[in-house]
């Protein structure tokens, strides 16, 4: 006879989508109608009843189970039942470390119903076989899942459970999103002034004081969902992180980006971001609230870091300036004394000119200024006449430069490459040094991580450089988006930001010659969509 410790029970039901089809057999009433039946048949008095509804068998972190076995440890109960074992769970090693340590450490007699095994009566060779087929079971329906959410992305239907700020869901269509009348023109304001040029921060403290919900509190404030993610005290506090988010997604382009991230494992539900190369994008699936031409543009400036100098100058050519003999950037120097201007040094020699790996391309700020402003001038007042006559452009000009600009990305790549077959040369040199004592570990640390990094940078430069030149581009195309580009600052007399990177792709300052007044030094202008244009 069973003391009366040993006849109070709890049963256990647990339901989820990895239950694939038993889905209705196995619901939550019918598990406690059979569990309580053959509690009642076998004389056993149920205490206590967990369950988990909507929780996946392969993960052990669920609140009604944790529970359970809260109040096992607490000795509330001697027998525990569960409809089949697959209900206890589906990830093998666990369901063994409960079934076989855990409870029985408890003194915790273990009942699974339908799979007839009852520990009070002995072990059941069979279990052991029965939990690995349930792990089975729920990584089959992981699979299955995980190929129908790509079968859903490849067809640009939208599975989330909110589309991106400015969108809603379409009432007609779930998968599919629609501009939110509410929240859409605010996205378009962000897109414009970062067009302009204005920093993410300048743009954060513009909407907040404006007074306008973050994101996810127009979520909590419309949905009622997502109250305690924000801080309520601070509804209209937008971050910079906020901005940027907005700023990078394609999708305001009206492209539909899935597949961003994935899981761990079947088991293991840890969030892990997908390299871009992975992500799946179906163009045109919504209406964009972007044009292309200004999201390429905005990308353009938020890659650009624009930090503020000693002479409190803003440097309206940052990122645009490239020596074209190493590849590296030019970087602003603030005036020094006596000196009315600024000017513009290459980075490669600022920072190892001790090593002599290229000149100072120097250049001064004013110069350049109105170097460039002329060149702006003269162009737009030159395809005034082509306005709207993409084709004729094209032929004349843009074909006579198209090998102009190939010659010039593969003596670019070229560049890149050579710097890292020396870079490789290097590292074995310092890797070597350090073996044989005449370089110290905290000196070797530091050097290879400065070449490791510039390696990095140049290989992202060469797949780059690679892909424009892989690129078969519509010329017509590109014409036309030039045309209106430059169209839009006929009469120009100041150079911005917003119009520099409108129009401008990079400018390449060559190595000066001669000195005094017979120093001369060349110019190269690449336009946005179209590269050099013959001279």
């Amino acid at each position: 006879m069973l003391n009366q410790q040993q006849k109070l029970g709890a049963i256990y039901c647990r339901l989820s989508r990895d239950d694939g089809g038993d889905a209705e057999s196995n619901s939550i009433s019918n598990q406690r109608e059979m569990l309580l039946q053959y509690a009642k048949d076998k004389g056993i008095i149920i205490k206590s009843e967990y369950i988990d509804d909507g929780v996946s068998g392969v993960t052990f972190n669920r609140s009604g189970f944790n529970q359970m076995i809260e109040d096992m440890e607490a000795g509330k109960f001697g027998v525990l039942l569960c409809k089949d074992l697959s209900r206890l769970g589906r990830n093998n090693a666990l369901v063994a470390y409960y079934t076989e340590i855990v409870f029985q450490d408890y003194g915790v007699r273990f009942i699974c119903v339908n799979d007839g095994f009852d520990s009070e009566i002995g072990d059941n060779e069979i279990m052991g076989f029965k939990s690995v087929i349930n792990e089975f079971y729920a990584r089959d329906i992981s699979k299955k899942i995980r190929s129908s959410f790509k079968t859903m992305a490849i067809k640009g239907q939208f599975r989330g459970s909110n589309p991106p700020y400015g969108y809603m869901k379409n009432p007609e269509d779930r998968h599919r999103f629609i501009p939110n009348p509410e929240t859409a023109p605010i996205i378009k304001e962000i897109f414009a002034m970062a067009a302009e040029g204005v920093k993410p921060y300048q743009i954060s403290l513009h909407l907040s004081g404006k007074e306008i919900l973050t994101p996810l509190r127009y979520l909590a404030h419309t949905t009622g969902k997502y109250k305690g993610c924000t801080d309520e005290n601070f509804p209209t506090d937008w971050h910079v992180t906020t901005i940027l988010g907005i700023l990078k997604n394609r999708q305001y382009c009206g492209h539909l980006v899935s597949q961003k991230q994935t899981t761990q494992s079947f088991k293991n539900k840890k969030a892990i971001y997908r390299p871009e190369s992975e992500w799946i994008i179906c163009e045109n699936t919504h209406q964009a609230l972007v044009d292309e031409q200004t999201f390429d543009k905005v990308q353009k400036l938020v890659r650009t870091k624009r930090r503020e100098n000693k002479s409190h100058v803003e440097n309206i050519f940052a990122g645009l300036l490239k020596c074209p003999d190493c590849g590296y950037k030019l970087s602003y120097n603030s005036p020094q004394s006596g000196a009315k201007t600024g000017c513009y040094v290459c980075n490669l020699y600022k920072s190892y000119s001790r090593l002599n790996n290229c000149t100072s391309h120097y250049i001064s700020h004013r110069l350049l200024y109105l170097l460039v402003l002329d060149r702006i001038q003269k162009v737009s007042e030159f395809v005034k006449a082509y306005q709207n006559d993409y084709e004729t452009f094209y032929k004349e000009y843009l074909q006579q430069g198209s090998e102009l600009n190939s010659r010039s990305q593969r003596q670019e790549l070229e560049r890149y490459q050579k710097r890292v077959r020396e870079l490789d040369a290097i590292l074995k040199k310092i890797v070597e040094q350090n073996a044989l004592g005449a370089l110290t570990d905290e000196r070797f640390a530091s050097l290879s991580a400065e070449y490791e990094a510039e390696q990095r940078d140049l290989n992202e430069k060469i797949a780059r450089s690679q892909d424009l030149m892989n690129l078969k581009r519509d010329g017509l195309q590109n014409a036309e988006h030039f045309l209106n580009a430059i169209g839009k600052y006929t009469n120009v007399t100041e150079l911005t930001v917003s119009l520099l990177n409108e129009v401008i792709d990079r400018i390449e300052v060559h190595t000066a010659e001669g000195k005094g007044k017979a120093r001369t030094q060349a110019i190269d202008v690449y336009w946005r969509f179209i590269g050099l244009l013959p001279e």
